[in-house]
C-alpha cells in the first residue's frame, strides 16, 4: 500500500500544470519571434551575396566581350531627328558566348524566361520565380526571368549624340512596315571613352536596362519593369562597376539628383545636370 502511495507521488510531483506548459510555450513564442528577424536577414544577406556573384560572372563577360570588340554591346537605343524612340531590347544576350551559351540575334527579351524551374546566372537569387498554374493536366510552370540591367544610356536618354551610357545608339531615318525603317550607323561606346571604369555604372539589379531617370519616370521598382532599378535586397541594389567590382547600394543614393550619384551613371564621369 505504502509503495503505491509513493509511487502515485512520484508521478504526480513529474507532471506539469497547464500554466506551467502556457508560460513555456509563451517563452517559445517569443523567442522565436526575437529569432525569425535575424534568420530572415541571414538569409537575405546569403542571396545578396549570391547575386554579387552572378554580377562579378556577368562582368568579367563583358569585359571579355570588350577586349574582343574593342567597344562596348548592348541594345540599340533608338532615334529619329534626335528624339528617343525607345530600345531596342535582347536582354543581354550578347553575353551568353561568354557564360556558356549561344547569341541569338533574333531574341528578345522574352527569351530569358526559364520555364523548367531552372536559375541562370541572369537570375537574382533574391527575386522570386513566378508560378503559372498547370491547365488541362499540365505541370505548373516555375518560371525565373532576367533580372538584370544594362546601363544604356546613362543620364542622357534624351539626347542620343551625347552617348553617356554603354549601349550603342542608332539613328532611325525612316520607317518600313512591320517596324523602324532604313537606320543609320551603330554609335558605340569605346573602352576609352569611359574615363573612370571604377565609377561607372554597368550592370545592376533591373530588368534589361536601367537609368536613374528613364523616359517613363519609373525610377526605382519592386516590379518586372524595364528601365528601372530593382530593390530585392531590404531595399538596397546591387551594382556592378565597369572595372568589375561590385557594391550594393540603397535605392535612394543610385538615382538620387545630386552630382556624386549622376556621375556614376555617365562614362565621361560628369554628373550632367541638364539632363535631370
Amino acid at each position: 500500500m505504502n509503495k503505491s502511495i509513493d509511487t502515485s507521488r512520484r508521478f504526480r510531483r513529474g507532471a506539469f500544470t497547464l500554466v506551467e506548459l502556457l508560460v513555456v510555450i509563451a517563452v517559445i513564442g517569443i523567442l522565436a519571434a526575437l529569432l525569425l528577424p535575424t534568420l530572415a536577414r541571414a538569409r537575405a544577406s546569403a542571396k545578396s551575396a549570391a547575386c554579387k556573384s552572378n554580377l562579378r560572372q556577368l562582368s568579367l563577360a563583358l569585359n571579355m566581350y570588350v577586349n574582343d570588340y574593342d567597344k562596348y554591346p548592348g541594345n540599340a537605343a533608338v532615334y529619329q531627328g534626335g528624339v528617343f524612340q525607345g530600345i531596342w531590347a535582347t536582354g543581354m544576350n550578347w553575353l551568353k558566348p561568354y557564360l556558356g551559351g549561344h547569341y541569338d540575334p533574333d531574341a528578345l527579351n522574352s527569351q530569358y524566361y526559364w520555364a523548367d524551374g531552372h536559375r541562370t546566372v541572369f537570375s537574382c537569387p533574391g527575386v522570386k520565380p513566378r508560378y503559372y498554374p498547370g491547365l488541362v493536366g499540365a505541370p505548373v510552370l516555375r518560371v525565373y526571368s532576367l533580372d538584370y540591367g544594362y546601363n544604356e544610356l546613362g543620364t542622357g536618354w534624351k539626347n542620343g549624340s551625347l552617348r553617356l551610357g554603354l549601349g550603342f545608339t542608332v539613328e532611325v531615318t525612316g520607317f518600313a512596315p512591320g517596324g523602324f525603317g532604313p537606320l543609320g550607323p551603330r554609335n558605340y561606346v569605346k573602352p576609352g571613352d569611359v574615363r573612370t571604369p571604377g565609377d561607372m555604372i554597368a550592370i545592376g539589379d533591373g530588368a534589361n536596362w536601367i537609368a536613374p531617370n528613364d523616359p517613363r519616370g519609373l525610377g526605382i521598382v519592386n516590379q518586372f519593369q524595364a528601365g528601372s532599378i530593382f530593390l530585392p535586397h531590404n531595399g538596397t541594389a546591387n551594382i556592378v562597376f565597369s572595372d568589375g567590382h561590385v557594391e550594393g547600394a540603397r535605392g535612394v543614393k543610385l538615382i538620387e539628383k545630386s552630382d556624386p550619384a549622376r556621375k556614376r551613371w555617365n562614362s565621361d564621369n560628369q554628373p550632367h545636370p541638364e539632363t535631370w
